[in-house]
């Protein structure tokens, strides 16, 4: 009943929404933060019975009422400019789907999360909206302004260091609420978003937005051969063979030219090219800035003696005859159907499947450049991907660090539990969301260059023309990026404590 209850208020909300918005070209305007009590009944300390009775909330019972009272404010970002609903700015990447009920079904499970933290802590939980770039002048006005609080923010990635910059942000290492090593935290962005001893902002499960932005390999089991063709990869997958080279001989061997020299339907194709070699040293394990542990320093890494065989591989990829650019603009760009048809493997997002049902596609995390990588690496958009951190205009701090962490169990058994289960209505098979669970969104990685922007210390690395090509660039990018590096340590080795 409860949960039919969030169905039909969702519902109503998104009818509410839909009435109110007009046209597309209407102007986001702020919620004003508040820190009254939200008006609703007295909270109890009961669990609703979707959650997990083993779950971390039962260890913190002596001190759930702390903040009970309270709203907790929290500034995000939203893609659409559209996208009003403040539960699905940051847990939604697509519009709800009326015909599948794949959005609105999350949607109910959001809002049972906002009531579990409601009749638990009796925190009222407000997303405020704060468009889709502006987060940072949001959170300096905030700082300065009277009565109003921001609590939790979550910039997109990209504008994260510049957050940093301004002296925004509390450090979130070394606090009594916040513990690392759980496993609703990726760790990756704990190690790579860490230095100077300070850690400003990181990804969870807090929201799964960024599991749904992660870059995969789609493939055609058809194409592949079949069934157990299928299996087999899906086996080279678990056992740390699926490399580089496994990737080439497939698509090698699906290439077929009708002969015409023009690329059209009557040819097949081992893999779309765009926004693929220009990740491929996120997937190998290169990073281009890294802080140094012994230091604490921001460093330049890009440029180490791994690269030079990584951009050949890149070069010969772009060069190569199984690879071509099937993209046509926007972020919807990419053809499924195609695919069914004329391609073996299609890199692109995890949230692409939302409004597809291709029971003949499978998914596979992109390759390690070798066995002896021992792990796969898997990017993430650093456009729209969000991480959380801590603004220094909070009401108080404390609350802040714990509900970092409540928010981010509370995300992992409910939404993104929900979501896990809403995929598998999608695939053929559970191999797929085996695949997901257990080798892509556990690998999601993160290097510090996106905090910045797209590529924005040095062109893309795709080139035609080899090593001496890169050296070349490289070179003539490098003294600004080194500018860029010593500007981050100047910041992070500046903070201070307010």
């Amino acid at each position: 009943m409860k949960k039919l209850m969030a169905i039909l208020l969702v519902i109503l909300m998104l009818v509410s929404l839909f009435a109110s918005c007009g046209g597309n070209d209407e102007t986001i305007t702020t919620e004003t933060p508040t820190t009254e009590a939200p008006t609703t009944e007295a909270p109890t300390t009961e669990a609703p019975s979707t959650i997990n009775p083993n779950a971390p909330w039962s260890s913190k019972t002596d001190i759930r009422d702390t903040w009970s009272g309270k709203t907790l404010n929290i500034a995000c970002t939203t893609w659409s400019e559209a996208a009003k609903a403040p539960w699905s700015v940051i847990e939604l990447c697509v519009e709800p789907n009326k015909e599948s009920g794949f959005g609105i079904k999350i949607d109910a499970t959001v809002l049972e999360r906002q009531e579990f933290i409601k009749n638990t802590y009796g925190v009222d939980v407000n997303w405020i909206n704060a468009g889709q770039y502006q987060i940072g002048d949001t959170l300096e006005k905030s700082a300065i302004a009277e009565n109003i609080n921001y609590d939790l923010a979550l910039p997109r990635a990209l504008m994260a260091q510049n957050v940093v910059a301004k002296g925004l942000l509390y450090d979130m290492s070394n606090r009594d609420y916040i513990d690392f090593s759980n496993p609703y935290y990726n760790m990756d962005s704990v190690e790579t978003f860490t230095a100077k001893g300070h850690t400003f902002f990181i990804d969870g499960d807090f929201s799964k937005l960024n599991k749904e932005l992660s870059f995969v390999l789609f493939f055609n089991k058809k194409l592949l051969g079949g069934q157990q063709a299928t299996a087999d990869l899906y086996d080279k997958v678990r056992n740390g063979k699926w490399t580089w080279g496994e990737l080439v001989i497939l698509c090698t061997t699906v290439y077929k030219d009708d002969g015409d020299g023009i690329y059209g339907d009557d040819d097949i194709l081992g893999i779309n090219k765009t926004h693929f070699t220009d990740r491929l040293y996120y997937c190998f394990g290169i990073k281009q800035v890294d802080s140094d542990k012994s230091t604490g320093d921001w460093n330049l890494t890009f440029n180490d003696s791994k690269m030079d065989e990584i951009v050949e591989i890149i070069s010969s990829a772009n060069d190569s005859n199984w690879t071509c650019n099937r993209y046509t603009g926007g972020w919807n760009a990419y053809d499924f159907e195609y695919i069914l048809e004329n391609m073996l493997f299609l890199n692109s997002t995890v949230r692409e499947y939302h409004t597809e049902n291709c029971k003949d596609i499978g998914v596979v995390p992109f390759p390690m450049l070798n066995e002896a990588q021992g792990r796969y690496y898997v990017p993430t958009s650093s456009q729209m991907a969000t991480l959380m951190c801590i603004p220094k205009s909070t009401q108080d701090r404390n609350m802040s660090d714990y509900f970092v962490d409540v928010l981010s169990w509370t995300g992992n058994e409910y939404v993104i539990n929900a979501y896990i289960e809403q995929m598998s209505d999608k695939f053929e098979s559970e191999v797929e969301i085996e695949m997901l669970v257990d080798y892509v969104f556990p690998n999601i990685v993160y290097d510090a260059e996106v905090t910045v922007g797209w590529s924005s210390l040095f062109p893309k690395t795709q080139t035609h023309n080899g090593i001496e090509k890169f050296q070349s660039t490289y070179n003539e990018d490098e003294p600004d990026a080194l500018k860029t590096i010593a500007e981050w340590n100047a910041a992070w080795g500046g903070y201070t404590e307010e």
